[in-house]
């Protein structure tokens, strides 16, 4: 499911599949009830429809933003769509108004939309430039950024705790200083993608001798890397699995991955109301990435709703009555 989200600045978004899950029936899968109602900009006082994908931290912070948006007083229905594809068309046009997005693959997705798949690269590891570089082009659309949380779910590289420990890593940088081959838990298309191996490469100066040919995130890889057939696994920086392997992500010091920070997009005319910004703007100084691993987790492992999870974490945050 991420792998589709983890390469998205080096192919075109609108082609990719967001979600693993899914099957018949229609494209828009409407949640809670929702009617599906265009929203007003009334505000604090009209109907909202927030939208997205379909995976556990879309879900997440979907249901984060409706609950935000309800405090403020709109009526929010939820609907979810398995490709960027098929929801985009509908954000710009209005039947959509508000998605969480990630910063830098939502510009480069706009950037190659506008300018075709080969569209140079726009963003960056500075989650305001990037936004900057993109903002032109969601004023295309109609289309507006509100504020970025610190939470970004972007490629992660990890290495057992012991390993790291017994060369004293807590870096990237300090991975390529230790100059050892390394075969990496990761998909053969990461020997391709400029954000993966030869990323590491040029970045970092890894010596990259292979790759497993395990999915991104996946359980097969992560084992791989506590055998020590792998030295080195991808994931998500918000995959909450880690600690319980005995595995950490090494930081990207160096700035090598893009900005994919959790950031609300909104439909200026449909949602352009101040209060919507003032409802959702709330995040942005609260959510970190160690929050949203958390969230995921108790998703994915405690099996609780993603509903539930997001509406006990406002509370505690104080952003919603209880």
């Amino acid at each position: 499911m991420r792998t589709q989200k983890l390469f998205l600045p080096g192919l075109l978004a609108g082609t990719l599949l967001l979600s693993a899950c899914g099957g018949g029936g229609d494209a828009f899968e409407e949640a809670d009830g929702g009617s599906g109602a265009e929203a007003t900009g009334g505000g604090g006082g009209g109907s909202i429809v927030v939208g997205g994908a379909q995976f556990t931290e879309m879900s997440v912070m979907e249901n984060m933003y409706a609950l935000l948006l309800e405090e403020a007083g709109y009526d929010v229905d939820l609907q979810t769509a398995e490709q960027r594809e098929i929801y985009a068309p509908a954000f710009v046009s209005g039947e959509i108004d508000v998605v969480p997005e990630y910063a830098a693959t939502f510009v480069q997705y706009l950037n190659r939309e506008a300018n075709g798949p080969d569209a140079e690269e726009i963003t960056s590891s500075d989650v305001q430039e990037t936004i900057a570089a993109g903002e032109p082009l969601a004023e295309e659309q109609g289309l507006a950024f509100l504020e970025p949380a610190e939470a970004q779910d972007t490629n992660g590289f990890y290495v057992t705790q012991a390993f790291a420990d017994e060369n004293g890593l807590t870096t990237l940088s300090d991975l390529g200083e230790l100059g050892q081959p390394i075969q990496l838990a990761a998909g053969d298309e990461c020997l391709d993608r400029p954000f993966c191996a030869p990323g590491l490469e040029e970045t970092y100066g890894l010596d990259i001798t292979g790759v497993t040919g395990d999915s991104f995130a996946s359980l097969t890889g992560k084992q791989k890397v506590v055998d020590g057939t792998a030295q080195l696994g991808l994931t998500g920086t918000t995959d909450g699995t880690l600690d319980g392997l005995g595995l950490v992500i090494l930081e990207d010091d160096e700035g090598l991955q893009a900005a994919d920070n959790l950031v609300p997009v909104v439909n200026e005319e449909t949602a352009g109301d101040p209060a919507v910004a003032e409802a959702l703007n709330q995040l942005a100084p609260v959510l970190t990435t160690e929050d949203l691993t958390q969230l995921n987790l108790q998703v994915d492992e405690q099996r609780l709703l993603p509903e539930d999870v997001a509406r006990d974490y406002l509370v505690e945050q104080g952003l919603i009555e209880g």
